[in-house]
């Protein structure tokens, strides 16, 4: 099935409605609300009425777990990732798992992990996504919890962990397509084991201070980036001083 251009959520959602996979005629608003009843969810018609219109635009977890199974599509769908479904797809039970590897492998270089408060501070302070508190992200981190957020701080958090697409939208598709999430936890284990062997770092020093070094300064450092990424070594010392 072909993406939608606008990947608002109302748009995602009534395009699915208009043109639902595997179905020959569009889904009434009705009909959709049954559709969830029968898989076991409890969406009413009047709410789907204001998701696709965009009059709400903050559903939660389940709400999209459940829209999605209903219209057989990954739940990532709705953010921009597959529209494809594998099997059961419920990433409400990976969440809390998938946010706790977040806050485990991504942090800046020469800095612990981030807190929930270090989060919640930065996402409420940039604001694109609304606000969070950290005792709402310690119970999204709690592993015998099963969560349910809401659609903006899936984003917020994605954002503030960096994971973002080319056209700096956050990929909440992490949490909501099972498979897109090995793919980006293999790369952040790639970054774990760089910042282990101190390349994280020494790049952040590198373009801290590259402009008051000389040509061959400058040099010695690429070529010494380059060697540690190629050459998979746990640990690295880099052939220059501190500055």
């Amino acid at each position: 099935m072909a993406m939608v251009d606008d990947l608002s959520f109302a748009a995602v959602l009534d395009d699915l409605c208009r043109r639902p996979p595997g179905r020959r005629r569009p889904f009434s608003n009705v009909e959709l609300a049954r559709a969830v009843t029968d898989l076991g969810g409890d969406i009413t018609d009047g709410y789907i009425s204001h998701l696709r219109k965009g009059h709400r635009d903050n559903p939660t977890l389940q709400t999209i777990q459940d829209l999605a199974a209903a219209l057989d599509v990954c739940p990532a769908a709705f953010v921009g990732g597959r529209y494809e479904r594998e099997g059961e797809e419920c990433p409400r039970r990976t969440f809390p798992a998938k946010l706790r590897h977040l806050f485990e492998a991504v942090y800046p270089p020469a800095q612990g992990p981030y807190t929930p408060e270090d989060a919640a501070a930065a996402i409420s302070a940039d604001g694109r996504y609304g606000s969070i508190s950290a005792s709402h992200i310690r119970e999204l981190l709690h592993p015998a919890a099963l969560p349910n957020p809401r659609l903006k701080h899936m984003l917020a958090l994605a954002g503030h962990f960096g994971l973002t697409g080319d056209d700096g939208v956050p990929q909440a598709a992490y949490f909501l397509d099972d498979r897109l999430a090995a793919a980006i936890d293999a790369e952040l284990a790639d970054l774990k084991a760089l910042r282990d062997a101190g390349v994280v770092e020494f790049a952040a020093r590198v373009v801290e201070h590259a402009s008051t070094w000389s040509p061959e300064l400058r040099r010695q450092a690429v070529e010494a980036i380059t060697q540690a990424v190629e050459s998979g070594e746990t640990r690295w010392v880099f052939p220059l001083g501190r500055e």
